[in-house]
């Protein structure tokens, strides 16, 4: 499986299906309905592809995949074997049908099942063991992205390098200052990781 950071696949860079999306299509109970599922890369070229048949009754119901075709950065092709993934329905306190699939490989409900570069079905997050890109950054990366997080609440450009924006017509001056202190905090602690890091490389050369 393709790896972040060293660590385990994360969710970020995983095919994802979510039993929400495919009920927003209005397939009702009873109903049996086919079609073509597509992912897509940040830069629009295809990432996945695959053919779809539903077949639902009040409880349960049937999801099949077939012609599941991913496709790496390069867009090179690679096929998988077809699948099918139950779907069961549970009734909320407050009413109304939620739909749910059936993890293949653990049993246990689940809203989304993802398909990790070079796996070969789509399960549950558990059973691919992924995390998110986040819990995988270090504290130099999550520092920097507190810093342009914080920026861009003010309408600021991510380099960190350019100054901090005006306060926005909009936006009120005690926000505006809360939001400007949290981006000089953000880019202290950026700095401070800058400057051990250095220190660090200077003395790995030295010795």
């Amino acid at each position: 499986m393709a790896r972040c950071g060293g660590g385990r696949p994360t969710v970020e860079n995983s095919i994802t299906l979510d039993i929400r999306s495919l009920m927003s299509a209005n397939l009702a109970g009873g109903t049996s309905q086919s079609g073509t599922l597509q992912w897509a890369w940040a830069d629009g070229r295809s990432k996945c592809r695959a053919a779809f048949n539903t077949c639902l009754d009040e409880d349960t119901g049937l999801l099949h995949l077939s012609r599941i075709t991913y496709f790496d950065l390069f867009g090179r092709p690679v096929h998988l074997c077809d699948q099918t993934i139950r779907l069961v329905a549970s009734t909320p306190p407050f009413g109304g049908r939620r739909w749910w699939f059936v993890c293949p490989r653990v049993g246990r409900r689940v809203m989304k099942l993802h398909l990790p570069p070079k796996a070969s079905v789509f399960a549950s997050q558990q059973t691919h063991q992924l995390g998110y890109a986040v819990q995988r950054e270090s504290a130099d990366e999550q520092a920097r992205r507190r810093a342009r997080k914080a920026r861009a609440r003010i309408g600021g450009s991510p380099n960190l390098l350019q100054k901090l924006p005006l306060k926005p017509k909009w936006m009120r001056w005690a926000i505006y200052w809360r939001h400007v202190e949290a981006c000089h905090k953000a880019d202290r602690q950026t700095l401070a990781f800058m400057v051990s890091s250095t220190e660090r490389t200077l003395g790995r050369s030295i010795a």
